[in-house]
């Protein structure tokens, strides 16, 4: 399926809401990518705002990263003035170096897929290693859970919009790759853990998924303050971290 374009690019006009809603990664999850890579130089695929370059930037000397919104590259070397960022799609970026890891947090699914795997196998070195993560969300409570789905069922929308998508992302990138003999020693693991969202909070993280924010805002507003008394103060919500690791054979 072809990447949406229009809608790849919309998380752009919601550079601040992205900052604070969405959740980062797990510091333990760098550690095991970062054990599982070989050293030397890292390049970064969607960087966006810097939610994986922050935790992963402190460790690592030599790190590039590529977005294509100039709104969130700004934020992103705001963010991590150490790093060095590249404006522009990954199908049109042409690596002056091989790279010893190459990871993508969140963004993986808008790279061509008819082109992914090949640019990837081309950007790292033999045996580096590629690292690719989503977060998955989740409401804690699942009689809550059912209540949210259901306005966005009313409202033409679908729960795996908001809770799961991200994981069939992973999986996808899991069988994808078992079939491709250029990438070996594959591995999938996963985080979890459990935070406060308070109810503004939460519904800014509804405005950062992109199904939510290619509507119309005049059937996305009403759409927000129905789901507004469900939410009460706040919601708890269980984060699901899934990675795939996956090394370029020799």
């Amino acid at each position: 399926m072809p990447v949406d374009r229009a809608r790849s690019v919309v998380f752009g006009q919601a550079v601040d809401l992205y900052e604070s809603a969405r959740p980062g990664y797990p510091d333990r999850l760098v550690t095991e990518v970062l054990e599982y890579a070989p050293s030397g130089s890292v390049l970064e695929v969607g960087a966006g705002t810097g939610k994986a370059t922050t935790v992963f930037a402190p460790r690592v000397a030599d790190l590039t990263c590529v977005e294509p919104d100039a709104r969130m590259a700004a934020a992103l070397a705001a963010n991590c003035p150490d790093v060095r960022v590249q404006i522009g799609m990954f199908e049109d970026y042409v690596p002056d170096r091989r790279f010893a890891l190459l990871y993508s947090g969140q963004a993986w699914h808008w790279v061509d897929p008819r082109r992914r795997w090949d640019l990837a196998h081309a950007a790292l070195a033999p045996s580096g290693a590629l690292a690719l993560f989503w977060n998955h969300y989740l409401v804690t409570d699942p009689g809550l859970r059912s209540a949210l789905a259901e306005v966005d069922h009313r409202h033409g929308m679908t729960s795996s919009s908001l809770h799961q998508e991200e994981a069939v992302r992973s999986e996808e990138s899991q069988r994808l790759l078992a079939g491709d003999p250029r990438f070996t020693d594959l591995d999938d693991r996963s985080y979890s853990w459990t935070e406060w969202y308070a109810a503004g909070r939460y519904l800014n993280l509804v405005r950062t998924i992109s199904a939510y924010r290619v509507l119309d805002p005049g059937l996305r507003e009403p759409l927000l303050r129905e789901l507004t008394p469900l939410l009460g103060d706040g919601v708890h919500m269980t984060f699901v971290t899934n990675l795939t690791l996956a090394r370029r054979a020799a």
